[in-house]
């Protein structure tokens, strides 16, 4: 009986201690995916046009409005993901990106998911669509301004 205790309050004491290590990976995944977001984002901004003959390619409709939406959200989800500030929100948005990305420009590796999961993983999107949705579910971490604000706001994080 004593061993258990023991086993108990040992493994409670590692479970939190390993919790708290999620806050640095959160701002880790934050800091690298929103650096690399602003510089997508800006990137598309500067080549705009060749954005938006890319997306008429792709018979997306209104390209030039999808071309300029796309840059705009890369880029302020960039900056939101890096300072952690309406990440959520950002995220989401990222998130839908992504998965239009995905139904548009890499439609193969999408409709064939469940055959060649392979496919899917090795397309561009992948990794920050995988961001995007750490950050949404599991928040920014005690790392950001959203943090912050939320504990001021609600006396906790969110």
């Amino acid at each position: 009986m004593a061993q258990d205790g023991m086993f108990k309050k040992g493994y409670r004491g590692f479970v939190k201690g390993e919790n708290s290590l999620r806050h640095i990976l959160l701002l880790i995944i934050r800091l690298y995916w929103g650096s690399l977001l602003v510089m997508t984002g800006l990137g598309k901004w500067m080549n705009i046009q060749g954005v938006t003959e890319y997306f008429s390619s792709l018979h997306i409709p209104y390209p030039q409005v999808a071309a300029y939406c796309a840059a705009t959200v890369e880029l302020l989800g960039g900056i939101s993901l890096f300072l952690g500030f309406f990440s959520r929100i950002f995220s989401l948005l990222l998130s839908i990106l992504f998965i239009t990305a995905y139904s548009t420009a890499h439609k193969e590796a999408f409709t064939n998911l469940q055959s060649f999961p392979s496919q899917f993983i090795m397309q561009d999107p992948f990794l920050y669509l995988y961001a995007a949705l750490i950050i949404l579910c599991f928040g920014p971490g005690i790392f950001s301004i959203d943090y912050w604000l939320e504990k001021r706001s609600y006396g906790e994080a969110l």
